[in-house]
């Protein structure tokens, strides 16, 4: 006796409407700009932080007297 796959009955026969293929592609594109957006400022927050955090003049490995 055969058994049938039962989710094989759900699979779609691939034929998208081209309305609903453009306001995907319009939704992935609105996500990957967002996700940029916030990716540069994110960027740019943790690198002010760092910078603030370990000042350039006191990462350096100057070991002379600076009242010299």
């Amino acid at each position: 006796m055969e058994t049938t796959n039962p989710f094989k009955e759900l699979e779609p026969d691939g034929i998208c409407p081209p309305h609903l293929q453009n306001e995907l592609v319009t939704e992935i594109d609105l996500i990957r700009n967002t996700i940029t957006v916030i990716e540069i400022y994110i960027g740019d927050l943790f690198s002010l932080a760092s910078v603030l955090v370990n000042p350039p003049h006191l990462t350096t490995n100057d070991t002379s007297d600076p009242l010299e």
